[in-house]
């Protein structure tokens, strides 16, 4: 259930900002945005080099262990290598790479309220597996980090190791594009998989964000089934109560023409 890249670049002093646009979009409390779960990208602005692909259980929390606001044991983030690059660089790329929020995972966040939210979701997905968002993370990491690795030579200068062996196995010479996208926000016109708006956009803009929200569902069903991006969204109109009111929206505003603003 992945389907949507989302891009922003933040200044040293502009970290909170971030943290707080993920702790939105992708909160584990609420079924509103997109899982907590999901795959992180950091990489250079001025070059769109990637320099580090990763998982996380919770988005949020794992980019304020990178940037040395959540404690976390010696070695086990990134914060040296952060450190490193903003002396000689103002503004550091980031992204998400986000799943639909029914494969909301238990984090620490979400531990007293989980058994809820499961009964919920279960009343719509009987069999759903509430580890499903777990697995999906770590099968698309191995399967990122290794078509970096085919097409460039070598892994992410920050990353030590390829991910899942069986995200690994499972590569296809088309995933190097969904690799690029993490870090180069002028691709957006070529590849409709990535957001319109970067995460501080979305903050708080309840109208982007539906708009995204309709456009995920669409990207689901071009990874997953190897659709056409208009296909999915003919698809998504005659199956969905509603969603034409919608996608006349995203029209009629031009959003799907916006400009991606890093």
């Amino acid at each position: 259930m992945f389907g949507t890249i989302v891009l922003d670049a933040y200044k040293e002093q502009e970290v909170e900002q971030i943290a707080e646009a993920i702790d939105e979009l992708c909160n584990p409390c609420d079924t509103y945005g997109w899982a907590s779960a999901g795959i992180y990208c950091f990489w250079n602005y001025y070059t769109h080099e990637i320099l580090y692909i990763g998982l996380a259980r919770d988005l949020h929390d794992r980019f304020l262990q990178h940037n040395n606001l959540l404690p976390t044991p010696e070695g086990s983030c990134k914060y040296q290598y952060i450190e490193e690059y903003f002396q000689t660089h103002e503004k550091l790329g980031y992204s998400i790479f986000v799943q639909s929020p029914y494969c909301q995972p238990k984090v620490n966040r979400n531990a007293n309220i989980y058994a809820e939210y499961l009964k919920a979701i279960k009343k719509m997905f009987p069999n759903w597996d509430c580890e499903q968002g777990i697995y999906n993370i770590k099968i698309v990491e191995g399967i990122l980090i290794e078509s970096y690795r085919h097409y460039f030579g070598d892994y992410p200068s920050w990353n030590k190791m390829g991910g899942s062996r069986f995200g690994q196995s499972h590569t296809m010479p088309g995933n190097i594009n969904i690799v690029k996208c993490l870090s180069n926000p002028q691709l957006v016109d070529k590849n409709p998989i990535m957001s319109r708006s970067s995460l501080r956009e979305l903050k708080g803009n309840d109208k982007f964000l539906g708009f995204e929200s309709f456009l995920h569902g669409a990207r689901q069903l071009m990874l997953g089934h190897g659709m056409e991006f208009e296909e999915a969204v003919e698809q998504i109109i005659k199956e969905t109560e509603g969603s034409l009111l919608h996608w006349n929206g995203i029209v009629a505003s031009n959003y799907c023409n916006k400009r991606l603003e890093v």
